[in-house]
């Protein structure tokens, strides 16, 4: 999993303790099947079902064969916060789960064309009532849906593929707002966007059946939210500032870049290694605009100063018999944030992800793939000047999907 900002509502007027800029919220998902979460998603140079769609769209080059599937990944964070003064807090228990489906099929022996449907960045968050930053953040939302139609073609050991992205994206973020004489009011964000972008991919067999290698390029989606900030619990003498009215904003997905190496060392076994970049560097400052705020004092401008970062993949996958298949994997994922810019509202950090799996395959084609992730947050210092603190904790990812392959059917009989 990887992280990604989204501006939250900010308000600094004279006389009102607030914080006095945007803040972010969100995270990259690359739990996208069953399968792959069960190998911590080193799956680039060997990917061959229609969740290739989102690992690298060459992968669906397999001939006159259909397969889809469906699938939800239910991921389960705990996330602790501790005060320089020592006093801690811990978001409590909630699930978000993500669903995917895919569907791709071959028109000839070498083309194959195919749909996905997924959530590649998408984040609930929620610290509890009353919390010691809840000024900065109470609850987060945030959710892009991926449509993505793809097509693939297959000349020998080597497959091509790319997709077009047809993004929506959604936002809710709520934070309270502290006021004079102790009391707190409260604000809320909500907005949408669409936007667009594409991505291709290549997988080349180096040796049959051994060696395979595979690289996939994902394009960055700017989606320009419009939507409605609305405020309540604000006294009067406040209101001409602090009242419902239109809010717009600039999110920008990273682009990604993925490469990977499989080889196997038997006909059952099958390990990859992936390198894959996340172009964090997109977000260098969050602008938040209020264009009916007469006073000027709403909108605002936060620089983030992201690097790109490089994360690592190593993944394998045994076929034990022709029903059933187990699979196991690391990931290293470096956090790009800086610590002067490290706050609740994206309690980030660098993480390990371990991952185990397995699949069951019924003759008729019909297979379950079960995923399970522990993600542990390494511990990680802010020294926001607005909130400093540490960060730690962990989160359980469950991926399952059911799927159908007519070529895995044929071989049955």
């Amino acid at each position: 999993m990887k992280r990604i900002l989204l501006p939250a509502v900010p308000a600094a007027v004279a006389c009102l303790v607030l914080s006095p800029s945007a803040r972010a919220a969100g995270t990259a998902l690359d739990v996208q099947s069953g399968r792959a979460t069960g190998m911590a998603a080193a799956v680039t140079a060997m990917v061959d079902d229609s969740s290739a769609i989102y690992f690298n769209p060459a992968g669906i080059a397999q001939g006159r064969s259909f397969d889809a599937e469906v699938g939800d990944t239910l991921i389960v964070p705990s996330i602790k916060f501790t005060s320089p003064q020592g006093s801690s807090t811990t978001t409590p228990f909630y699930v978000v789960p993500p669903l995917q489906a895919y569907a791709s099929g071959g028109l000839t022996d070498n083309f194959s064309i195919g749909v996905g449907i997924f959530t590649p960045y998408g984040q609930t968050l929620t610290w509890p009532s009353g919390w010691q930053g809840r000024s900065l953040l109470t609850s987060a939302q945030l959710a892009t849906y991926d449509i993505n139609p793809t097509i693939a073609y297959r000349a020998g050991p080597v497959r091509f593929g790319a997709g077009l992205q047809i993004v929506r994206g959604t936002v809710d973020l709520q934070r309270d707002i502290a006021l004079p004489g102790g009391s707190y009011g409260s604000s809320e964000l909500g907005g949408d966007a669409w936007g667009f972008g594409g991505n291709v991919g290549i997988q080349v067999e180096a040796v049959p059946k051994v060696l395979s290698f595979g690289a996939h390029y994902r394009s960055s989606v700017t989606l320009d939210f419009d939507g409605n900030a609305h405020f309540s619990g604000i006294p009067q003498t406040l209101a001409g500032t602090l009242h419902d009215q239109p809010a717009s904003t600039r999110l920008v997905n990273p682009d990604t870049f993925a490469f990977g190496a499989a080889v196997r060392p038997t006909d059952r076994l099958a390990i990859e290694a992936d390198v894959v970049y996340w172009g964090w560097n997109h977000m260098q400052s969050i602008d938040l605009k209020f264009p009916n705020d007469t006073s000027g004092q709403l909108s605002s401008s936060e620089p983030k100063n992201w690097k790109s970062v490089v994360n690592y993949h190593l993944g394998a996958e045994y076929t034990i018999n022709e029903t059933w298949r187990v699979r196991g994997g690391v990931l290293y994922d470096p956090s790009p944030s800086p610590a002067s810019t490290l706050l609740p509202d994206l309690p980030d950090a660098d993480r390990l992800n371990f991952a185990v799996g397995g699949s069951y395959w019924h003759p008729s084609g019909l297979h379950v793939d079960v995923g399970y992730q522990l993600v542990v947050f390494l511990s990680n210092t802010s020294t926001a000047p607005q909130f400093p603190g540490d960060y730690s904790g962990f989160v359980n990812v469950l991926g399952v999907s059911l799927g159908y392959s007519s070529k895995a059917a044929a071989s049955a009989q």
